[in-house]
């Protein structure tokens, strides 16, 4: 019995000892501390290009100031529509608010039209500074008993939209992206070129009272939404 004992003891000062070994090994620690802190860098990365992935910027606020119903005193629109009284204020990259502008549409019911580009997933992920997000160009906005080409427009066509500059001047990459729009829709490889994986008209459109404030809002990798942020209807559900 004293002779396991012995034994025992012994293999367990050899398994203390060789632990003390490894654990005090030189280098040994600066290499585990080294690999933790590339596996936090790595997790970090992941995490942020995915935030880059499903993100999203506020591009602009519609604030429905009127309406009136068809018939009324003051009322414009055709027969069965109303006069609806938006006033649309886009947003910067920092989300402060561009001068305003008015539009009175013949309709309850509101279409926003733009230009959207979206990227290569690669570049939304590095966050490149000009394909990092996708990109658009308010068109018009109309209502849905006009044909689009009746609306009214929003952004100049062809122009840079301010909320897009990098630098105070448009990069010649901008003006390109925005001038040859059409070109790109009809030339997939030339798109391509330039980092474009869509390049596409898009409309949202919703039911407005009077008292809402909408916003709309375009995905780091993807297209245009529109959303109720608040309204002051006392209908409302």
């Amino acid at each position: 019995m004293r002779v396991r004992h012995a034994f025992l003891a012994a293999a367990a000062a050899a398994g203390l000892g060789a632990a003390g070994v490894l654990w005090l090994a030189p280098g040994e620690a600066d290499r585990l501390r080294r690999d933790l802190d590339d596996t936090a860098r790595q997790r970090d990365a992941l995490r942020q290009a995915i935030e880059r992935l499903t993100g999203e910027d506020r591009l602009a606020e519609v604030h429905v100031v009127d309406q009136v119903p068809a018939g009324e005193a003051g009322g414009t629109a055709p027969a069965g529509g109303d006069r609806t009284v938006l006033e649309f204020v886009e947003l910067d990259r920092d989300g402060h608010p561009l001068p305003s502008r008015r539009f009175v549409v013949p309709d309850r019911v509101v279409f926003f039209d733009a230009l959207v580009v979206k990227f290569d997933p690669q570049h939304v992920m590095a966050a490149d500074a000009l394909r990092g997000r996708s990109l658009a160009l308010f068109r018009r906005v109309y209502g849905q008993n006009q044909a689009p080409a009746e609306g009214q427009p929003i952004d100049p066509a062809g122009d840079v939209p301010d909320v897009y500059r990098v630098q105070p001047r448009p990069s010649e990459f901008e003006r390109r992206l925005w001038t040859q729009f059409w070109r790109y829709v009809r030339d997939p490889a030339a798109a391509a070129e330039e980092g474009v994986r869509v390049i596409q008209g898009e409309a949202v459109y919703v039911p407005v009272r009077k008292g809402d404030v909408w916003v709309l809002s375009l995905e780091h990798n993807g297209g245009l939404n529109i959303r109720l942020r608040r309204t002051s209807d006392p209908a409302a559900p």
